[in-house]
């Protein structure tokens, strides 16, 4: 692995989902609570931004252009030519307190997204599907903080994570019905280790999470033995994502969210988005077909 780098020096309140759109060489990025879509071209440096109605918790990448975001309570469809989210589907029944989080596009195309509470450490969120005909599904329930959604290479395994259980769990999916069962711990979270935020899935199989409040990427065979880390140079990271043109660069969104003054200065790149050269190569991100 390379050094650390900052490719874009944001400041991010809650830099997330972060995704690679391989077909033009371009990195999309959120930051939820400053209610911003960033796209980073790697070629130029620059890094556009577009301001959301909102705080959106998660994006995927659309066949058609553009992209789908979740944000709220609602799946938004956002093209960049025009400045307006358009309304797609509404989840019905969460709380007023919770908000879709965490999402991404599944091997078949639809847009999954689970729910966080931000008013208290209460189970009250659920996992919820949005097909290619804008039919949303609650998956299942009893979530806290939804985060770590991604598929394995063949699309036969699902893994999640409710952060403050302090696990990631893999569940058996059917990529042709949506169908989730059979949940099981893939990972059991040392308290030391914090808990796990975004994930992703490299061409090996191998799980990469990052772990929001002490600063790493640790990278878990399909086992769930850890097997590498990456040490950041801020402690809240929250998405990693493999990305370039040969899918060999990982990028990484932080946030400055809950930092003290004193840990500001301590970490002045807090809330940029990263970037590690590495020897491993990852996996194209599915793209919602809606």
């Amino acid at each position: 692995m390379s050094e650390v780098g900052c490719v874009v020096d944001a400041k991010a309140q809650i830099g997330e989902s972060a995704v690679w759109d391989n077909r033009y060489h371009l990195l999309y990025w959120l930051d939820i609570e400053g209610r911003k879509v960033h796209r980073f071209d790697p070629s130029t440096g620059h890094d556009a931004v577009w301001d959301m109605p909102g705080p959106a918790g998660s994006l995927a990448l659309r066949a058609i252009g553009g992209v789908i975001l979740a944000m709220q309570h609602g799946f938004y469809i956002f093209e960049f030519m025009d400045p307006t989210p358009r309304l797609v589907a509404t989840i019905e029944g969460e709380p007023a307190t919770n908000r879709l989080n965490d999402g991404r596009a599944d091997p078949a195309g639809r847009f999954w997204a689970g729910t966080a509470n931000h008013a208290k450490r209460e189970p009250t969120g659920a996992m919820y599907c949005l097909d290619r005909r804008g039919n949303v599904e609650k998956k299942f329930g009893d979530i806290d903080i939804s985060n770590s959604l991604c598929w394995s290479p063949d699309g036969k395994t699902m893994y999640h994570s409710d952060s403050f259980t302090w696990k990631i769990r893999a569940y058996d999916f059917d990529p042709e019905t949506g169908a989730v069962a059979n949940p099981r711990t893939f990972i059991d979270i040392p308290r030391e280790e914090g808990f796990s935020d975004g994930a992703t899935v490299d061409a090996d199989g191998c799980l990469w999470a990052a772990h929001w409040g002490h600063g790493h990427v640790n990278r878990y065979d399909p086992s769930g033995r850890l097997i590498h880390t990456i040490q950041l140079p801020v402690t809240n990271i929250t998405c990693p994502c493999f990305g370039g043109r040969d899918l060999t660069t990982l990028y990484v969104t932080s946030a400055t969210f809950r930092l003290s003054d004193e840990q500001r200065a301590q970490q002045p790149l807090a809330g940029g988005l990263f970037a590690i050269e590495t020897t491993v190569k990852g996996l194209p991100e599915h793209r919602f077909l809606g």
